[in-house]
Order: structure tokens, then C-alpha cells, then sequence
């Protein structure tokens, strides 16, 4: 990183820096609010709604040394090691990076379909 800045630097560019803790970003996605995204983004419906299917009716248990606790529901989070979880938590940070970038003059690095 010290090298790529000192690049931009020398060549008399400015050189902007966020930094973003993502601890457990991934269980604390809020999903109706993830599914209004892609609505708004223009994503198929019979998508998102198949989508809100799944997740609103999961449940979960948690399992430790032999045992395994009583199902329970969850209200927020990706599932873990799922195919779409990175898909769905990138879609649901743009709009975040989207103003990071608007911020500081940029355009978005990229689009979805």
C-alpha cells in the first residue's frame, strides 16, 4: 500500500484512503432492507422474492461439543457458506461505497445489471 501511495504521490496525485470495519458485517445485514435495494435497483422480482422466501423462513441451530440447541429463527445476516452471500452483501454495502466515492468526486468503479 506504501508503495502505491508514494506512487500517486510522486506523480503529484492526491491519494484517498477509507478504511472500513466489517466485523461481523455479514450477520447483521438487514434483509427487508437488502431486498428494497435490489427492488429499487431494478433486480427481477420473482428473484427477490424467492430470495425473501428463503431467508424469512429459515431456522438455525446452534451446535457445540456433541449437542445441538433447539431450532430458532434469525432475523438478520447472510448465511454462511452460501454461494450468495457475497453477491448479496456487496449489493447490500453499495449504496455506502457509493457515497464514499460521490464524496471525494469519483464515479462508481462499477455497475449491476
Amino acid at each position: 500500500m506504501k508503495r502505491t501511495i508514494d506512487y500517486y504521490l510522486k506523480r503529484g496525485s492526491y491519494v484517498f484512503a477509507c478504511f472500513v470495519d466489517f466485523q461481523k458485517a455479514f450477520d447483521r445485514v438487514n434483509y427487508w432492507k437488502l431486498f428494497s435495494q435490489m427492488l429499487d435497483d431494478g433486480s427481477d422480482a420473482s428473484l427477490v422474492q424467492l430470495l425473501a422466501f428463503w431467508h424469512s423462513r429459515q431456522t438455525l441451530c446452534a451446535y457445540w461439543q456433541g449437542f445441538c440447541s433447539e431450532k430458532f429463527t434469525v432475523a438478520n445476516g447472510t448465511r454462511q457458506g452460501s454461494v450468495l452471500t457475497p453477491y448479496l452483501f456487496t449489493r447490500f454495502v453499495r449504496p455506502l461505497i457509493a457515497a464514499i466515492t460521490q464524496s471525494i468526486g469519483l464515479a462508481m468503479p462499477w455497475t449491476y445489471v
